[in-house]
């Protein structure tokens, strides 16, 4: 019998020695230590004064203070101690790590972070949509001559590898799928630019270049690390003080100090310089035109001899900076470039019917196939991993999903849809519906859920103009507080500027969110990465942590003094409560004063609370963010989420009010 359910219902209800041990472990566990000591802290005023009343003792009002002050000003007291010996001690095991050791952590976390974000992208799924590329227009780089002399005679460049490691010519870095990996180190210098057309796959070319970097990487080897430049502003940026920034956030270990002997004030500094980060910057297209040219520039001037960099852009884009038809020209130096290629038809084909799961669902494909390769617009349209990963998502049945529930692929080719630009509309506004097909009755309505996305886009087109859709940018959005908010901009580009200048970072930007994140490391280790929901605890932490002990002393402070001298000023001899009342609201004054200034937190609150009033965003904004992501409408960079891909922004932005029903294309609809 006790192997049997009721043996284990007694065990998990607590029952018998292992519940104790559970207990007994549970307080040797720091955090539960430190809640229980908080706990009994709370409790022990009001024994006090328990006792006092059991021995006939008479407790007037502001005895009565005395003790709410006392049962709350002990445990936020101690939680702020504890830590501040938690954070003492962190930064002091962190010091001791060698940077090679704090690099291979930062690698674990990197690695964690982009496998998880792979499988929520299903990249894996059924395989990785296979993108191939061929070396781009030799007018946009150095000649390959020169990337040849300088790797292997310039002044400070590692020794060169053996004959034959380096591709003969531009036409040697040619390849497909996961070759990018082994294209990398045929460049000379090992600088690439990858070019693309919208949709053509850059990004996650470049998640899997990191994934496939971190499987071969050496111990105390250099990290790749994935970052959008979207936010970088190179007109007042130095892009090592801006990386190392992006770093901390991403990263709060980050911030500790490094190990002895070197000069940077944070390891993620350190590891900069070091040259144990290879970065991989996406997105120069999204920096503005007019700093473009700039942030080139800027790439320039951070490589040291023999440190790699991958950076992707549009193709034209880049044209129009490197190779103007008015203006200074400016080149990625010592760097090759290659360019995607439209996905072929047989590629196409394999790809969706492979993910169909079946032959019923592969045959509704067949309309759609016969158009691939062709100029129809269907055909056209699904020439890119965007259109193509959209397409399956919305037609394509997931395990145990009925296919009549679907919408019929075969609407690609109606007639009506006069062009590529049309088959590519219906495919962003099928895109929503069909990632909450399976949305449980009575949760959000496909309006509301179609009103929040549509105006977190135009909060990132009108207010942030870029992709980082960041909590603690969120009250932007009210004018009102808006020039608080956008000091958080601002402390960013401080830590950058204060990196820059070898400065304590911890001095320059008190206050902001990235004090919260140097102010409280978590761990002594960097092997996990920060998320959107861990960045807004350690804020919302930090508005309590500094907030309250500094209120209750006030307060306590306040109150006695004052109760004192009224008191005693007026014959009574004891504190009275007028005086008490005074100290409890100079307590929660000061401790909402403080918080507001340690932290980005309450103005979060404030912006997210007026927000779902109005119906602009739900009350559990973060919940709904991180479900978004799990379907696939956002991605998660770090700390911050962006959407799918910047064109699904830029259609959900421009999208009319009210128009969260789709509508079928004409003479089309689900499939029977």
């Amino acid at each position: 019998m006790n192997g049997g359910k009721y043996g284990k219902l007694r065990y998990v209800t607590g029952g018998g020695r292992p519940g104790r041990r559970r207990w007994l472990a549970a307080a040797r566990h720091p955090t539960q230590r430190n809640g229980t000591v908080a706990f009994v802290l709370l409790l022990l005023p009001w024994a006090v004064a328990l006792v006092q009343v059991l021995h006939h003792h008479h407790l007037d009002s502001g005895a009565v203070g005395i003790v709410v002050g006392l049962s709350v000003g002990l445990p936020a007291l101690w939680l702020a101690w504890v830590g501040y010996l938690e954070a003492s001690r962190s930064g002091s095991r962190a010091s001791e790590l060698s940077l090679e050791q704090v690099a291979d952590q930062l690698a674990d976390a990197v690695g964690a972070q982009w496998q998880a974000e792979a499988a929520v992208r299903r990249l894996n799924d059924p395989y990785p949509l296979p993108v191939s590329w061929l070396a781009a227009d030799e007018v946009l780089t150095d000649s390959w001559d020169s990337l040849v002399m300088l790797a292997g005679s310039g002044a400070g460049w590692p020794v060169p590898p053996p004959a034959g490691t380096w591709a003969a010519g531009p036409d040697g870095l040619e390849g497909t799928g996961s070759d990018m990996v082994d294209v990398l180190p045929r460049v000379p210098t090992g600088r690439l630019v990858v070019l693309g057309e919208p949709g053509a796959g850059k990004t996650m070319l470049m998640v899997r270049l990191v994934l496939d970097l971190l499987a071969r990487r050496p111990s105390g080897g250099p990290v790749p690390i994935l970052t959008s430049v979207a936010s970088w502003n190179p007109a007042d940026q130095d892009l090592t003080g801006w990386l190392a920034a992006q770093l901390i956030i991403d990263h709060p270990a980050l911030a500790a100090g490094p190990p002895p002997g070197r000069k940077e004030w944070t390891q993620a500094a350190a590891l900069i310089a070091a040259g144990l980060v290879l970065p991989v910057l996406d997105g120069l297209d999204e920096i503005p035109e007019d700093v473009r040219g700039s942030a080139i520039s800027r790439i320039n001037d951070m490589l040291q001899p023999g440190e790699r960099v991958v950076a992707t852009c549009r193709s034209q884009q880049y044209w129009d900076v490197v190779r103007p038809r008015s203006g200074v020209e400016v080149t990625l130096r010592a760097a090759a470039a290659v360019e995607l290629r439209p996905l072929d038809a047989e590629t196409v084909r394999s790809y969706l019917c492979d993910d169909a799961g079946g032959p019923a669902a592969r045959a509704r494909w067949e309309p759609v196939l016969t158009a691939l390769g062709t100029e129809a617009p269907a055909g056209l349209a699904l020439s890119t991993p965007l259109m193509v990963g959209l397409a399956r998502s919305i037609y394509n049945p997931r395990p145990g999903e009925p296919i009549r529930e679907l919408r019929d692929p075969a609407e690609l080719c109606n007639p009506h849809l006069a062009d590529q630009a049309a088959v590519e509309s219906l495919l962003f506004d099928a895109f929503i519906p069909a990632a909450y097909r399976h949305e449980r009755p009575g949760r959000w309505t496909a309006q509301e859920i179609d009103t929040w996305l549509v105006f977190l886009a135009r909060h990132l087109e009108t207010t942030i103009d870029g992709p980082d859709l960041a909590w603690w940018q969120l009250p932007i959005a009210l004018p009102a507080i808006r020039n608080h908010a956008t000091a958080e901009a601002d402390a960013v580009a401080t830590l950058a500027a204060a990196t820059e200048a070898g400065m304590p970072a911890t001095v320059t930007i008190r206050g902001s969110l990235l004090a919260t994140l140097l102010g409280e490391p978590e761990a002594p280790e960097t092997r996990s990465a920060a998320s959107p929901m861990a960045t807004l605890g350690r804020a919302r932490r930090a508005a309590i942590v500094v907030g309250v002990p500094i209120a209750v002393v006030f307060g306590i402070v306040t109150g006695v003094a004052i109760g004192a001298f009224t008191g005693y000023a007026s014959g009574v001899g004891r504190p009275v409560a007028p005086a008490i009342a005074l100290g409890v609201a100079v307590m929660v004054t000061t401790g909402t004063t403080i918080g507001f200034l340690s932290s980005q937190w309450p103005w979060y609150g404030i912006a997210r609370i007026w927000l779902a009033l109005h119906q602009q965003l739900p009350w559990r904004l973060m919940s709904f963010l991180a479900d978004a992501h799990r379907r696939g409408v956002l991605r998660q960079a770090g700390a911050v989420y962006q959407f799918r891909h910047i064109e699904l922004q830029h259609r959900l932005a421009t999208r009319p009010a009210n128009s969260y029903m789709v509508p079928e294309a004409p003479g089309s609809g689900p499939a029977a």
